[in-house]
């Protein structure tokens, strides 16, 4: 669950996100809010509640965990989410054959692709490159005498 929730994330055309889900033993509702454009993504809440609680893509399962927030429903729900956003980028990307013409899309995929393979490997280079000594800094007074 926790690299649906990094690709929710990073790869989002929806800049929020709600879903209700019951709790384990179906006493409670919860709701619960991913919103793309805040610090902290995740609120969750007791469904009729006034506050949300925050919490961040790496706690948020442990979090829901302890409400007793039902996380196979949850998962489910994530998944059923970006699979229609993933139905949606594929008819954006068919009509775009047809209004821009084949080749023009699939040129700017593949130049989209290698662009990503560029930072990718200047990720992975800065992972592997230890870091330079930090620079030391002079500084030379100048006195005026006017």
């Amino acid at each position: 669950m926790d690299k649906i929730l990094e690709f929710l994330d990073f790869s989002s055309i929806d800049p929020q996100m709600y879903w209700r889900i019951p709790t384990e033993d179906g006493a409670k509702t919860f709701e619960i809010n991913w919103r793309r454009d805040n610090a902290v993504h995740w609120r969750f809440r007791e469904f009729g509640a006034l506050f949300w609680t925050l919490s961040t893509t790496e706690s948020l399962m442990g979090d829901l965990r302890n409400v007793s927030i039902d996380l196979l429903r949850f998962e489910e729900s994530v998944k059923t989410s970006l699979l229609h956003q993933v139905c949606f980028a594929d008819r954006i990307v068919k009509d775009s054959r047809v209004l821009l013409s084949s080749e023009l899309v699939d040129a700017a995929v593949a130049d989209h692709e290698e662009f990503l393979r560029n930072i990718g490997a200047i990720v992975e280079k800065f992972k592997t490159t230890p870091p330079a000594a930090a620079p030391s800094f002079r500084l030379h007074v100048v006195k005026n005498e006017i």
